[in-house]
């Protein structure tokens, strides 16, 4: 029997969507073939965890270890928090203009208006207008930076090293998997690699350094431009360390197979996520907490709003539908179900200047399983994907289980639109407001459109069965 060890922070009680493609593949992978082993970080570092420390049936046979990291950086951040919270002034969180600007003011969409009302006419403010830091906080961001580079997790590194190991020649592992974000598990993994000799699988979930949500931080300062270099660094060390690497789209395997074009073809490999199919057991509409009759066509966007995955488009659109009467604003609710971060906060505010707090309403984070209870009640499901064309939002795999049409807002030629197109909704260009507001109605009218298609195409993403490329490329050297 071979033997697979997990290196992941995505991991109970996370409620990521990493967390889903961690737990389905330890779900479906043949046990008669391999024996599972997770090393994570312990309970307490998770924002989630309520004191159960209770793992899905199917995880009793996968060996489980937890550590604790070198928690420096939690201890800086709260000294961080303590100051900003004693600032008054402009650096208060009331007067404070948000942290990034709106995509929809600064693209193509500029100057764009609902009913003559334009961003800059509510008042919003954007991300150049920062309210200037104390030299106090500008040391203490930067060393925080430096000490999460390449990210947050970056501290788990000699606890995960050094237990790893241990289990790695304890257990004779066989194949070590790490799957991306966050990055630094790859360094991780590529490390232990060196130290034990077992073949190493890394997975990215999303690009690393070939993100183009790089480019802008880039251009920002040396600073961030040295970040750039490093990370860019980083990717080639670990891909070049890696037996096999996986990519979740077509369009990134066709990039990084082109950008690392002097490394073997083979190396790189397809692996979709998937959907779980227990989840197309249907909730009972009538127990639910928002039981939904279609008195209204409910659109639901399940998932985070953070750094460019902004809705601003999305509120503009639904104001000029149903202010000029296109829609019946009593016959429509837009519920975005999930967290919002620092990145996005100005969203809410925007729809209650927008006149919209009688059709929008936001959610905050709830559990994976009361999510899937909203998207199974709704009836158009919502992805948001801008700025990059390499992903696929994971909470796709998790849409198509409802046979409910999904509304693709994303960038031209991106993946997202590539897959939903034609087989599990439509699609609207981001960029173009007037597109958004088509395919909102449309879909308004249609609220049924391509059921059964999505019935019948959404078997190519069972993890039930796509699971056997997984174990191939486990075993491939």
């Amino acid at each position: 029997m071979n033997r697979l060890l997990i290196l992941t922070t995505n991991f109970p009680p996370s409620k990521s969507i990493g967390t889903q493609r961690i737990l389905r593949i330890c779900k479906f992978l043949d046990r008669n073939r391999w024996k599972i082993s997770v090393l994570t970080l312990k309970e307490k570092y998770y924002p989630e965890y309520n004191g159960d420390d209770s793992l899905p049936e199917f995880m009793q046979d996968v060996s489980v270890t937890r550590t604790g990291k070198l928690d420096v950086v939690h201890h800086l951040l709260n000294v961080r928090e303590n100051i900003k919270k004693t600032d008054s002034g402009e650096d208060s969180a009331a007067e404070k203009p948000q942290k990034t600007a709106n995509p929809v003011a600064n693209g193509k969409a500029n100057g764009a208006v609902a009913n003559g009302v334009s961003l800059q006419d509510i008042g919003y403010k954007p991300a150049e207008k920062l309210a200037k830091r104390s030299k106090w906080q500008v040391l203490k961001d930067f060393f925080t930076d430096i000490l999460q580079f390449p990210d947050k997790n970056m501290t788990w590194l000699p606890l995960a090293i050094w237990r790893g190991f241990w289990l790695i020649k304890k257990q004779k592992i066989d194949v070590i998997f790490s799957s991306s974000p966050p990055h630094s598990l790859h360094l991780m993994s590529a490390i232990l690699k060196k130290l034990t000799g077992a073949r190493l699988v890394i997975d990215f979930r999303d690009p690393w350094a070939r993100s183009p949500w790089h480019d802008e931080e880039r251009d920002a300062n040396s600073f961030e431009k040295w970040k750039h270099d490093k990370i860019v660094a980083f990717e080639r060390w670990v891909v070049r360390q890696a037996d096999q690497v996986v990519l979740i789209t077509q369009e990134m395997y066709n990039d990084y197979v082109a950008h690392y074009s002097d490394l073997p073809k083979s190396k790189f490999r397809l692996f979709n996520n998937g959907f779980d199919p227990e989840n197309l057991i249907q909730f009972d509409s009538s127990e639910a907490e928002t039981p939904h009759t279609r008195d209204k066509i409910r659109f639901i966007h399940a998932g985070s709003l953070y750094k460019h995955r902004d809705p601003s488009p999305i509120l503009l659109a639904v104001k000029n539908l149903v202010d000029n009467e296109i829609i019946d604003r009593s016959k429509v609710e837009f519920i975005f179900l999930g967290a919002v971060t620092d990145h996005q906060k100005h969203t809410k505010a925007l729809s209650e200047e927008l006149g919209l707090a009688d059709v929008v309403s936001f959610i905050s984070k709830v559990s994976y399983q009361k999510s899937l209870e909203y998207m199974a009640n709704s009836d158009v499901l919502i992805l948001l994907q801008p700025v990059t064309k390499l992903q696929l939002p994971g909470k796709f795999y998790d849409y198509i289980c409802w046979d409910k049409p999904i509304l693709a807002i994303a960038e031209e030629g991106s993946a997202t639109k590539n897959v939903v197109v034609d087989r599990f909704g439509v699609f609207a260009n981001f960029n173009e407001i007037e597109d958004i507001e088509k395919g909102i109605v449309f879909l308004f009218d249609n609220p049924d459109y391509l059921v059964e298609s999505i019935r019948e195409n959404r078997q190519f993403f069972n993890m039930a069965n796509a699971i056997k490329t997984f174990d191939n490329i486990l075993e491939s050297r």
